[in-house]
């Protein structure tokens, strides 16, 4: 029986299947996720607290990074803890109303993600390439509204989803390879035709990170050009000295993000198991990573950082 209407969508359910042909290594393979999880609820929250605890770093490039931190907070937990109770407690079964709130989460904090990823990029532009223009160009109220832009984009380009998979039929339980909801895994265990879920997915994809990546390499290519016109060769290392933990922490997002992508998309031959391991460590990788690098390569917040372990040790 097809379940059409609003009224029936309460009664559909989904069974998620972790890492399918790998069940009885579940609680192995929990473990790597757990790490991640653990230094992210710990890590994210302590950048946070440094940056509003410490005048010093009220400047726009740690605005942005406390915004990252809190996104990749929420990530973590959006995903994470039902990640968990699958590989611990084998809780496989999810509603579908639930499903669809984690679907809206995981996508909007993937582009929300995405998008201070650039405002960083950009950041660092400005702070490099026009440094006496610096406080004029980012100021606070500019930086909030970036903010607010950013939410809205990701809103705006997920709400769509979920319209696009409350319309489809469901014949009242469905089955996910993943730990997670996803729009595209949610539109595959329909009973319909999801060919607009399956262009509006990819379009979205297209449009959002080709712009956010291209925004990016626009804002390198000024600023390696304006660091290499720098005659001392001390300032030319410590203008890519501050550049460098943002390459880093682009890399932890874009890379496991690209093969997931393709992985999904073209790699019809490939097994589920590593469809579901790659979408993990897309979104739990930059989660733990993103405070290690900030924390370890950042002297102020490092100190910080030492100064507050001290406080607590004493």
């Amino acid at each position: 029986m097809f379940c059409t209407s609003e009224k029936y969508l309460r009664f559909v359910t989904f069974t998620l299947l972790g890492v399918p042909g790998f069940e009885s290594f579940h609680s192995l393979i929990s473990a790597p996720f757990f790490i991640m999880f653990v230094c992210s609820v710990i890590g994210n929250p302590l950048i946070v607290y440094i940056i509003l605890s410490d005048r010093g770093l009220h400047a726009p490039m740690y605005v942005f990074l406390s915004l990252m931190a809190i996104t990749d907070f929420m990530l973590s937990l959006c995903v994470a803890p039902q990640m968990l109770a699958i590989f611990w407690l084998n809780s496989r079964v999810v509603h579908f109303s639930r499903c669809v709130i984690q679907m809206f989460f995981v996508h909007f904090l993937s582009y929300m993600e995405s998008g201070v990823l650039v405002a960083m990029a950009f950041d660092r532009y400005v702070a490099i390439c026009q440094p006496l223009r610096y406080s004029i160009i980012l100021p606070g109220p500019v930086i909030t509204r970036i903010g607010l832009v950013l939410a809205l984009r990701g809103v705006l380009m997920v709400t769509p989803c979920v319209y696009l998979v409350a319309r489809l039929p469901y014949c009242g339980h469905g089955v996910l390879s993943k730990s997670y909801c996803d729009h595209m895994s949610i539109a595959m265990a329909s009973c319909g035709n999801y060919t607009i879920n399956s262009i509006y997915g990819l379009t979205q994809l297209i449009l959002a990170f080709a712009f956010d990546i291209s925004a990016i390499t626009l804002s390198y290519i000024f600023i390696i050009k304006a660091v290499l016109k720098l005659q001392s060769k001390e300032a030319r290392s410590k203008a890519f000295g501050t550049c460098s933990s943002h390459v880093c922490v682009i890399s932890f997002f874009y890379i496991p993000g690209g093969f997931t992508v393709v992985a999904y998309r073209f790699g019809k031959n490939i097994p589920p198991s590593i469809h579901s391991l790659l979408s993990l460590a897309y979104l739990q990788m930059p989660p733990m990573m993103n405070p290690l690098v900030y924390g370890v390569r950042t002297s102020q917040i490092r100190d910080h950082a030492r100064k507050l372990i001290y406080k607590i040790k004493m």
